[in-house]
């Protein structure tokens, strides 16, 4: 079928003039020729025109994606530095952002429990008397872990803002917060049943108090416990307050806290006075 064409093409560009009369079959391959030509010179067009405009175009993508990888790798490698700073102990997560947490990067993540508070007069009995029984100390002993929550720290230089160590014989030993105050919440009950008793007292009791009652207004105003509370039911005199003990709060596992603060103890004793 492409004879013809090819015949005609020939006769064109040589001038041949064997007949000049146009025949219909020649205005069609000329057409065809013609538009032909036109859409090569479009199509050529049209890619020097890509060649002209997309490699700027491309260069800017390309930048762009770099830059964006860059950015990418700057926050993975931020985000890996952080957490090999929150898990120096043991590879385990810190309470360094908790309330109530370590911010040294000693202190592991406890976690949470739904506790209802309930009356217990086992730690305070209305008989002031009774506090200084043997069972009413067992009970308080009882609540701190074994090591009474001094903590030997083997690589302290591995951690941050430490205060200062608490002196200890081939050891660097820090206490913790929450055994701290419950010993003094024991103080201040000692101190009350025994001078509602007429039960002797140490003679440090004052001093002692006075450290108690503005260290324990300061960590509840740390901890900042937010839990609703209801009306009392326990009051003698029934006045409208409330006794708290209808609420439930979000609190550390104490069961966790124990074993963390036992796996660290500098020491094996278990006594709050």
């Amino acid at each position: 079928m492409m004879e013809p064409a090819h015949q005609y093409t020939d006769v064109r560009s040589h001038d041949h003039h064997d007949d000049d009369s146009s025949t219909e079959v020649e205005s069609l391959v000329g057409a065809e020729k013609q538009w032909a030509t036109d859409d090569f010179h479009h199509k050529r067009a049209a890619r020097s025109r890509r060649r002209i405009l997309c490699p700027p175009v491309v260069a800017a993508l390309r930048w762009v994606l770099v830059i964006g990888l860059q950015l990418v790798i700057i926050g993975l490698l931020a985000r890996d530095q952080g957490l090999l700073d929150s898990t120096r102990w043991k590879g385990r997560s810190t309470s360094a952002n908790e309330v109530g947490g370590d911010i040294t990067g000693w202190g592991t993540h406890i976690p949470t429990q739904i506790t209802q508070f309930k009356i217990n007069q086992t730690f305070a009995p209305y008989n002031t008397s009774e506090f200084f029984k043997p069972e009413t100390l067992r009970a308080w002993n009882e609540l701190l872990p074994i090591g009474m929550g001094f903590q030997s720290i083997p690589d302290p230089e591995n951690y941050h803002d430490l205060p200062t160590p608490i002196v200890w014989p081939n050891q660097t030993v820090f206490t913790t917060s929450m055994t701290h105050q419950l010993h003094c919440l024991y103080a201040v009950a000692a101190v009350y049943s025994g001078l509602k008793s007429n039960h002797t007292l140490e003679e440090d009791h004052h001093w002692h108090m006075i450290h108690c009652f503005d260290y324990m207004r300061q960590a509840i105003m740390c901890s900042a416990d937010m839990s609703l509370e209801g009306l009392e039911t326990t009051f003698p005199d029934h006045n409208g307050g409330s006794d708290g003990w209808d609420s439930k709060h979000v609190c550390r596992d104490y069961s966790k806290v124990r074993e963390r603060l036992e796996s660290v103890r500098a020491y094996d004793d278990q006594e709050i006075f």
